[in-house]
């Protein structure tokens, strides 16, 4: 079997650390701005349209614990404890 082949064959997800040198991450920003675009918006949507794949850069956990802290922000206390019981709840 060919590397191109197993290679789609695999189903998992690596995150990956892209260092771009100033000046393609310059053009890549302009493009971005033009485009109404976040720089990491822009990036995906070039490698989309490219190789026409759903591709996406996955936050960090950090990030979505942030997310998940601000998504329960406006809950009142008395409530908290029902949304988040199965958190704590250990399994059985």
């Amino acid at each position: 079997m060919s590397r191109l082949a197993v290679a789609h064959k695999e189903e998992s997800l690596v995150a990956r650390t892209i260092r771009f040198p100033s000046g393609l991450r310059d053009k890549i920003a302009a493009d971005a701005d033009r485009c109404g675009r976040s720089f990491e918006g822009q990036v995906i949507a070039l490698l989309r349209r490219h190789y026409g794949e759903d591709v996406d850069i996955a936050p960090t956990p950090a990030e979505i614990l942030a997310l998940a802290a601000a998504s329960l922000a406006e809950i009142p206390a008395s409530d908290l404890g029902l949304l988040t019981r199965k958190l704590t709840e250990p399994e059985r």
